[in-house]
């Protein structure tokens, strides 16, 4: 499909207005992202329709009702957005950009039903332009041949996409003109981004929005395993042998990325209130790489959801965008250890670092577990809490990177020279079972 076809096949009618598709985190239903002010006042006259022009079916509709602390009450025009709820479309893949990460002046495509064509043999429109600001989640557009109200009406509602790589990635939603007066309606339109929507979901507690990555692993598939080696061809066939087990398991009832994250939600970070990251594809290649792993040192044909719940207290991933020097968390990674794993479990951390060490210092641990053991006492001096110094010494942390680093980069000549017929994912196992419980 081409750039445009991808952007209008999103792209659905909302009565007189515009809207666009994106999934939620179920496969239950569906989000359509439009303008308030398109949606009837009786729901029974609302009306939605696809690019094909086939109904949708609508489950329930969130407008922008919010607490008033999530209002700007001297501005309520800017919060003319509504999330409607319809039946599950398996088709989307939609894909997202945060509008401040735009940079300046960066293209933009609003797409939509305009009123004139709506009766046309092409009825959804185009209209490119720019970005001219973001601020408090307010983008306004210029749009190119400075089109007039009459000429995008209908497209309130519709959504606007920047295209990176040939990729539309969708940024917000248009709901009108910029300008206070109709004198002034000309090729400048206001967006509300994504995250005005994010909002109303908050509100109301309903699923999040899914950004089309974590759908699946086979989304990750392509990145996992990307050894720096003097050369590639030491480790390609180690490197086929863990792709195709990642097939396997992706294959064989691997739970999605999305259904991980309802799962262990902030357990998966290092930074449990930075949950923005849950969202980061690194993490999710990371946790595709750790799974893949864990099977191969437990000797498990299988990454179900039995598994994973048999796995959880023994072994985990938690991740970071940080990319300074890992041990320098020991303390905060110890407290996690301690509340996610059992006696003897094995904590990896996945970050951007590149050169991270496999493992801590002993000396280091023990200065840290000293320190967070002490507990007050009745006398007159702290007392180590012998238990929990035990438990804390009890935990293995490590870094994927390292790992990756050590088991594979630094012996990358020894994997040629196993015997033939050996599988070279063989000698991995044996490396990280060195290191990994």
């Amino acid at each position: 499909m081409t750039v445009s076809e991808i952007m209008q096949s999103y792209c659905v009618k909302v009565n007189g207005g515009s809207g666009v598709l994106v999934n939620a985190m179920t496969q239950d239903y569906s989000y359509v992202l439009t303008a308030a002010h398109v949606i009837p006042e009786k729901q029974d006259d609302l009306v939605v329709h696809d690019y094909q022009n086939n109904p949708l079916t609508v489950l329930a509709v969130y407008p922008q009702n919010l607490p008033s602390k999530m209002m700007i009450q001297a501005e309520p025009q800017r919060h003319d957005f509504a999330i409607l709820k319809v039946e599950y479309q398996e088709r989307i893949v939609q894909r997202c950009l945060p509008a401040s990460d735009l940079i300046e002046r960066a293209t933009l495509t609003l797409v939509g039903f305009p009123e004139t064509e709506r009766n046309s043999p092409n009825p959804i429109k185009e209209h490119t332009g720019n970005k001219a600001s973001v601020a408090n989640e307010l983008v306004i557009m210029n749009l190119d041949g400075i089109p007039a109200t009459a000429t995008i009406k209908g497209m309130s509602g519709g959504g606007v996409y920047h295209v990176q790589d040939e990729t539309p990635l969708l940024i917000g939603v248009e709901f009108q003109m910029d300008g206070t007066g109709q004198d002034q309606h000309y090729g400048r339109v206001q967006c509300h981004s994504l995250a005005r929507f994010e909002e109303i979901i908050t509100a109301h507690s309903i699923e999040p929005m899914i950004p089309a990555y974590l759908e699946c692993f086979s989304n990750m598939r392509d990145k996992i395993f990307l050894f720096d080696v003097d050369d590639p061809n030491n480790v390609s066939e180690l490197k086929l042998e863990l792709e195709k087990a990642a097939d396997y398991l992706i294959a064989d009832n691997l739970l999605p990325p999305y259904e991980v994250m309802k799962q262990y939600h902030a357990d998966l970070l290092v930074d449990t209130k930075n949950l923005g990251e849950l969202k980061t594809y690194g993490l999710w290649v990371a946790y595709l790489e750790f799974l893949v792993i864990s099977v191969l040192i437990d000797g498990s044909k299988s990454a179900d959801d039995a598994y994973l719940k048999g796995l959880e207290r023994k072994r985990r991933l938690v991740y970071t965008s940080d990319d300074t020097n890992w041990i320098r968390r020991l303390e905060d990674l110890l407290k996690t250890a301690r509340r996610i794993l059992d006696k003897d479990g094995t904590l990896i951390i996945a970050s951007p670092e590149s050169n991270a060490k496999v493992f801590p210092k002993i000396f280091q641990l023990d200065k840290v577990i000293s320190d967070i053991s002490v507990v007050p006492n009745l006398g007159p001096f702290p007392v180590i809490d012998s238990a929990e110094n035990e438990i804390f010494k009890s935990f293995k942390l490590t870094h994927l990177e390292g790992l990756r680093n050590k088991c594979v980069i630094d012996i990358e000549y020894e994997y040629p020279k196993l015997p033939v017929g050996r599988p070279k994912s063989d000698l991995l196992r044996e490396k990280l079972s060195e290191i990994i419980k």
